[in-house]
Order: C-alpha cells, then structure tokens, then sequence
C-alpha cells in the first residue's frame, strides 16, 4: 500500500474450484490440517492484473506486473491504462526500493516503511500472503478459537497485541482476513472469485482496506491470468538521471 501511494477485469470463464477437504472436518486439529493443506503453495508466481488504488479522497486506477519468488522477492511493474509504465516496485524481507518514471524519483527504504500505512507487525510474510490470500503465520494454531458457521469456519485468535479473525469458505479457503491493535489500527482483507491453479484455488479478486492513523488506503486487485513455478526475473534498474527521494 505504500508502495503505491508513491506511484501513484475483462471477464472470463472461472477455471473449476478444486477441493481437497475431508467429508466432515469436526475437531480443532482437523480444521487446521485443511487449512494449512489448502493453502496456496507455490516456488515463482506471476500475474497480471487490473488493480484500483484509493488513498483517502483521492483514486487510481491502473494495471499490475506482478512477480514473486515465494520468501524472497515481490517485484511489481505498474503502468497507466495507455500501457506505459509509472513505476517500478521491488521489496524483499528487508527493503522496499521504488522508481517513479513520471516524476523521475527513486525511493529506498528498510521494510519498516510500510508501518506508516498499516501495522508494525505487517511483515514480508504477511505482506506476500495478503497478495495470494493465504493465512498470516501465528494466526492460526492450537491456541485459536474455531467454530463452524454453517458452511463457513470461523478462527479468532491473538498474537502480542494484534487481534486476528478469519473467515474460510466450504473448501477451507480463506475469504476474509481481519487483523487489528490495540490502537485501533485496522487491517482487512477479502477474497473471492477462486481458480484453480497446479491443484490449489487462487483467489483472483482480492481486496485490501488498511485504516492507520489518518490514513484509510484501500486496494481492489483483480487477476486477470496467473502462471506458477515457471522462471521468472527482477528487472530492477534505476535510471541516472533520478532524484534520490527521503
């Protein structure tokens, strides 16, 4: 999210859900097996996307490049609807760098930046799993409470000072993700529109709404193709001419 308050779906057939869910999930641990073997596992993931940006009273609306190696790299490429590219965005567990090609600037930061827009906690983990629609690490666990809610299971838990609640769908797919402190900070993630990819269902309509201190950011990104462990690089270079921007 800050990422892109520095920068700045044609429909389709849904490929079908896939489940590999027991007939009846009835005990805590048996709920957190299903969880954790319908997680979306992958080595590289790339995807294009349409994604809409609203910053307060202000919105964008642009396309996605995006690339991860899974633990290590998210590098994204955004551009204007005409096709040219706006910025550049690459981050890795412990550093965020961005160019903006249309105000020639050049932003490189520890990955701590992203506090300003949401909560300290946030880390590259949780930053590539809110992308993809996994489950945060530590918010699931023995210690969570976990009830079935008709065809849906709801999970609650706490870890330091951050609240979770999870909502999973019949096929134990995660479809909202909310995280919030105990200053009010709030993070909340939906997802929906699943496909299925290598054997796993991605969500390919994600949205993002952070509210942090007078801040309210808010991302809708909906996927329009997705391809996993396939090569992929991280183009990453800074033109001479940028300004190094604080």
């Amino acid at each position: 999210m800050a990422v892109l308050c520095f920068a700045c779906r044609a429909k389709k057939e849904l490929a079908p859900v896939v489940s590999t869910v027991p007939a009846e999930v009835s005990t805590k641990t048996e709920s957190i097996k299903a969880i954790t073997e319908n997680a979306f596992g992958f080595k590289t993931l790339s995807a294009k996307a349409k994604i809409d940006f609203k910053l307060n009273n202000s919105s964008n609306g642009a396309n996605l490049n995006l690339r991860i190696r899974n633990d290590e790299v998210i590098w994204m490429s955004i551009t204007a609807i005409a096709g040219i590219e706006v910025a550049r965005v690459m981050v890795t567990p412990d550093s965020i760098k961005v160019y903006n090609r249309l105000q020639g600037e050049y932003l490189a930061k520890p990955f701590s930046f992203i506090s300003q827009y949401s909560n300290r906690k946030v880390d590259f983990n949780t930053l590539q799993n809110l992308l993809i629609g996994n489950t945060i690490k530590g918010s699931v666990s023995q210690a969570s409470e976990i009830n079935l809610s008709g065809s849906q299971t709801v999970v609650r838990s706490s870890a330091e000072d951050i609240i979770y609640e999870l909502i999973f769908n019949e096929h134990y797919k995660l479809i909202e993700n909310r995280l919030r402190d105990a200053k009010g900070q709030q993070l909340v993630a939906n997802y929906s529109e699943f496909q299925a990819i290598n054997g796993r269902n991605l969500p390919y309509s994600v949205s993002l709404l952070s509210n942090a201190g007078n801040k309210n950011v808010r991302i809708d990104i909906k996927y329009s193709s997705v391809s996993v462990n396939e090569p992929v690089d991280f183009p990453f270079s800074v033109p001479k001419r940028f300004t190094v921007k604080d």
